[in-house]
């Protein structure tokens, strides 16, 4: 199959902001060969900008350091889907304003080719709307686009728009009467990777 678009949910996907911070970090500096780096140092990270990240990383791992690097294995996900030419977007619940502050925190401000707020249609989450209103200004069909959920809402409302929907449960796990409405679930978004690639080569 080819995917056009994978669309993000917002809150509780991709900007828990403390709880994926403590998580991905850690493993993007460890995979770039800096074990020591701790969920202490993630949080003392937040919301710092690129420049200001370099110094303070290369005052510890030296001249050396790239934390552009590091920060590109902390959004793997985004980079393989540009790399495999796929469109990415937002969907979220929250005001637009406040969806691109907490995406700018999280260094993600210029990674999605759009971002949608509910405010910007008549329905909100659980009905499609919004996934609709995404695919429509990608000019895509729902049925090749791949929307990425952590709460019941979200599933019945990708769902209800066409959408694959893959869930990454966040406070919630799959449950009998959502089950039938995922494609796959997946722990992390990390762990969304192999899904792509099963959906591209099926």
């Amino acid at each position: 199959m080819k995917l056009d678009a994978v669309i993000f949910d917002m809150d509780g996907t991709i900007t828990d902001t403390e709880k994926y911070y403590n998580r991905t970090w850690p493993l993007a500096f460890a995979a770039c060969g800096y074990s020591d780096f701790t969920r202490e140092d993630a949080l003392m990270q937040r919301s710092l900008n690129h420049e200001d990240a370099q110094k303070l990383w290369e005052r510890r791992y030296g001249k050396d350091f790239c934390f552009e690097t590091v920060h590109k294995c902390n959004t793997k996900l985004v980079t393989v889907l540009q790399k495999e030419n796929i469109k990415t977007a937002v969907a979220t619940a929250s005001k637009l304003d406040r969806a691109l502050d907490r995406l700018k925190a999280v260094q993600l401000e210029n990674a999605f080719d759009i971002v949608i707020s509910a405010s910007m249609v008549k329905r909100g989450k659980p009905y499609p709307d919004i996934y609709l209103h995404v695919c429509k200004e990608l000019g895509v069909d729902p049925a090749h686009c791949v929307a990425l959920e952590d709460s019941p809402n979200g599933i019945r409302s990708a769902h209800d728009a066409g959408c694959i929907t893959i869930m990454i449960p966040d406070l919630t796990q799959p449950t009998p009467d959502l089950t039938p409405l995922l494609y796959d679930w997946a722990e992390d978004l990390s762990k969304v990777i192999p899904l792509i690639s099963r959906l591209q080569e099926s």
